[in-house]
């Protein structure tokens, strides 16, 4: 019996003609076709591949389609004279069969689809003009070693066109991708068409043994330049293609939750044991492929999600090459309650569509060719991202998808998330059962739970052993830390246990907040039975009693850091807050963080309500908590956003952003920490302007300082040489955003304008992003943040690490080279070096001047004149 890489009489292929033997094996493997399909193959003769071609015709014939398939008849001939050759001279006759087997392959699977049949067609008569009338030079070949070897390249060039084209043809969706795949297939069959060409000379000319060792030293050049070349391309796609989609770092959240796991060995895992669970996770189970995971706020459901991803990720690492059908797609996303790119349809959508393309290369062509067509910097368009989405799970089989926290997204949003991925779901499985398993994750809404009737449901029950091991260990923490007895630990830890009612939230909240107390007796007093807190919101109580307790100055930086991140427009870093501290009062117009940047550490200050993550973002700890502190009015979100829209403002104004610096003073500013704020500041000044006027309660005074500080800024930044302001007609719109301000009338014209010519500029660009973001267009700072950014980059590079000046890490962070497009999430976020941030540009170039293209920015204008 042949092997799955083998023909039938491999054990007869001489020493000279191994070249067969390895083209065969490389062919096989390449394309992942399984033991049937190669039996298929190696059973193909030319007189079944004609008769395939006859039934082809006679089909055609019957109907509108009929077309000329006697181009591909060179390339028939050709190869049967190369058949006869080798049966001859190398007594090969079984490999013929690796030519006309993926032939009728390809002929079949396209003849229903002719736009593609029409194309393989064309393929093949290219090929056949490549070709020489083997039988012409037989003695040739029977004297010459050499010639028989190349007999060997050309089998393996016509192998390597067909593993090229059934890697696409044996894709799902191949007729969704075929010919976005194939067009990029043109300079890899142009290299084969070339070396296949190069050949037919060398065996018309009837080339000496010196001329085919230097024609193979050139063709050896040429492939090694194209893999490179191939390889180079196919990065560079990739990198372009992951800008534009602008996916969440749900990787990132994987990673963090795992460590949390890993910290207390076993956590979660019974889930896996689940019956329902179990049944989902197989794939050659096909009936209970939508499951609905639920269960209350704070019950640990994230934690059991990572549990779950990480056990589809060991499947998949764990799956034999040779059951391809086993290797499982998987795509998650974790949803995140007030957060821009986690808590909406396309940002889901563009996080699963980030996952499915890491694993499928083939679909790459397709979702490039979308991208330098939408004419958008960042993939907004909700129908191209549900198009892709389609085509990408179809394409995918089988996959598992996987949402958390759908309750933390806005109605609508989650709405749209559920409808479209059951959709395609159940639109693929009908093709393909079991193709596509989806779990989504959250607290039982009724919404939710009217939408996901029919899944399979696990309602998440405490897990007595799960939140036992954590408590114990924290139990232990704060033993060591309070020298308690085991009789007192043992008791604090069955107190906590008693309280949380199955929350995995409740007992991570309150045991961080009894180890955080500053002496035996505050512990004691917390675990005290009339204050022992039942329930979250207790918790909270607990915790911003504590937080009230500390020293005045403490309570207050608390409360300003709260407000801070309730209000920001974007979650802030860690250094983003201590120069809210270091700018202090913007009436003193200067940044001092020596003076007064927080000593105390911010986790600290502001206890187990925030969390700061390894890339030094400040989040609150869940939903939960920012709703308790809004809702509970902890926070008085009128003035901090009245207090936010003053610092960004004012700050703008500082001398540091007086645009006629030499460049020398605004390095000297650089050093000493001024500019960091000026990311933030810079792109949400307005969007906090806005909202700030759009509070009804927003008193007189507050309206009056805002306006006085930003007919200051307009002074020093608007730029009116390049703008017609005239020709911006200010619609009703937006006059009713800043319509506290029309006691100012030349501050609210001028502000009218400006957000208007903002969303002019967003609608024509067809990007996302807020109406400040848009701004620096029209703004000098503009050209003034590029000279800042320049300036610290030459301090990064004069610095080695050991001698860098402690405040430019504390002031700045360690991304230092960022993006210069102010709607990319680059351009706050940056880049550790110069060389990963120009690769990032690379792809905003090539979009930009085909933006350009289409909406040239004088007709731009003159549009909205």
């Amino acid at each position: 019996m042949p092997t799955q890489s083998q023909p039938k009489n491999v054990g007869r292929i001489p020493f000279e003609s191994s070249i067969f033997r390895e083209a065969v094996s490389s062919f096989v493997d390449s394309s992942k076709l399984k033991p049937a399909q190669v039996q298929d193959l190696e059973n193909t003769t030319l007189e079944s591949l004609k008769s395939c071609i006859n039934d082809i015709q006679t089909e055609q014939a019957k109907g509108v389609n009929m077309r000329n398939i006697n181009r591909i008849r060179p390339f028939i001939d050709s190869m049967e004279q190369y058949g006869k050759i080798i049966e001859v001279f190398l007594n090969l006759s079984g490999f013929v069969a690796y030519i006309w087997g993926p032939m009728k392959f390809l002929l079949q699977v396209t003849r229903k689809y002719i736009g593609c049949f029409d194309i393989i067609l064309v393929e093949y008569e290219r090929l056949g003009e490549c070709l020489p009338q083997f039988q012409q030079y037989d003695s040739l070949f029977q004297d010459n070693r050499h010639m028989r070897k190349l007999l060997g390249l050309v089998y393996q060039d016509i192998l390597e066109f067909h593993s090229r084209a059934l890697k696409i043809i044996q894709r799902p969706a191949w007729n969704l991708i075929f010919r976005a795949a194939w067009k990029d297939l043109a300079e890899c069959l142009k290299q084969i068409r070339d070396k296949l060409s190069w050949h037919k000379e060398l065996i018309e000319s009837q080339a000496s043994l010196v001329e085919f060792k230097n024609a193979q030293q050139a063709r050896e050049l040429e492939r090694r330049a194209f893999e490179r070349d191939e390889s180079e391309n196919k990065r560079r796609r990739m990198v372009e293609i992951t800008n534009w989609l602008a996916a969440a770092d749900t990787r990132g959240d994987q990673e963090t939750f795992e460590a949390l796991r890993h910290e207390y060995p076993g956590t979660g895992s019974w889930v896996l044991r689940d019956t329902r669970i179990r049944r989902w996770l197989d794939a050659t189970n096909m009936t209970d492929t939508e499951l609905w995971l639920f269960g209350k706020p704070g019950a640990g459901k994230t934690v059991l999600t990572s549990v779950i991803i990480e056990e589809l990720e060991r499947m998949r690492a764990s799956a034999s090459p040779d059951t391809s059908n086993m290797l499982v797609a998987v795509a998650y996303f974790y949803c995140r309650y007030c957060t821009e790119n986690k808590d909406n349809f396309n940002a889901v959508g563009r996080g699963i569509l980030s996952h499915l393309i890491k694993y499928n290369e083939e679909i790459i062509p397709l979702v490039w060719e979308k991208l330098a067509s939408s004419g958008e910097m960042i993939l907004k368009s909700s129908k191209l991202l549900v198009e892709l989405l389609e085509i990408a799970i179809k394409d995918s089989k089988p996959s598992y998808i996987v949402i958390d926290g759908l309750d933390e997204c806005e109605k609508t949003e989650r709405m749209r998330v559920i409808s479209t991925l059951k959709r395609i779901a159940e639109m693929t499985n009908q093709q393909a059962p079991g193709a596509v398993r989806l779990l989504f994750v959250s607290t039982p809404e009724g919404d939710i739970k009217r939408q996901l009737s029919n899944f399979v449901k696990v309602q998440l029950k405490p897990d007595d052993a799960d939140l036992r091991q954590y408590t114990e260990m924290w139990g232990i923490k704060i033993q060591e830390r309070f020298t308690l007895s085991d009789i007192e630990r043992d008791d604090l830890v069955t107190k906590v246990l008693e309280r949380a009612q199955g929350m995995f939230l409740y007992c991570s909240i309150v045991l961080k907040h009894l180890y955080d107390q500053g002496t035996r007796a505050q512990l004691e007093r917390e675990l005290s039975p009339n204050i022992f807190p039942t329930g979250l919101e207790k918790v909270y109580e607990r915790i911003v009693v504590r937080i009230y307790s500390t020293s005045n100055a403490q309570r207050q930086n608390a409360a300003q850091i709260l407000a801070l991140i309730a209000c920001a427009k974007r979650p802030l870093k860690k250094h983003e807050v201590q120069a809210v501290f270091a700018i202090g009062d913007v009436q003193e117009r200067t940044v001092d963080f020596a003076a007064r940047a927080l000593i105390d550490d911010i986790n600290d200050l502001c206890s187990s309500l925030i969390e700061v993550n390894k890339t030094g973002t400040i989040q609150f700890v869940h939903m939960t908590a920012r709703i308790f502190l809004t809702k509970g009015n902890y926070l008085d979100l009128v003035s901090a956003e009245a207090n936010l829209a003053h610092l960004c403002v004012n700050y703008l104004t500082f001398d540091c952003f007086n645009r006629t610096l030499p460049g020398n003073e605004i390095r000297q500013f650089v050093l000493n920490g001024y500019f960091s704020f000026q990311d933030y500041a810079a792109l949400y000044w307005l969007d906090h302007v806005e909202v700030l006027c759009d509070k009804s309660s927003a008193d007189v005074q507050q309206i009056a300082k805002i306006a006085g500080a930003v007919k200051h800024l307009l002074q020093q930044q608007l730029n009116t040489e390049s703008i017609d302001w005239k020709k911006i007609k200010i619609r009703k719109a937006v006059q009713s955003s800043f319509e506290a301000l029309k006691d100012f009338p030349e501050v609210y014209q001028s502000l009218a304008r400006l957000g208007l010519g903002a969303a002019q500029l967003r609608k024509a660009s067809r990007q996302d992003g807020t109406l400040g973001q848009f701004t620096l267009d029209f703004l000098h700072l503009k050209g003034h943040i590029i000279e800042v950014r320049k300036q610290l980059e030459e301090a990064f590079q004069t610095f080695s690490p050991p001698e860098r000046p402690r405040i430019l890490e504390q002031a700045y962070g360690m991304h230092w080279f960022k993006c210069s497009r102010p709607t990319c999430a680059y351009f706050s976020e940056g880049f550790t070096s110069r060389q990963a941030r120009e690769r990032h540009e690379e792809r905003h170039e090539r979009l930009f001047f085909l933006h350009r293209r289409w909406m040239p920015r004088d007709r731009f204008w003159m549009l909205h004149a």
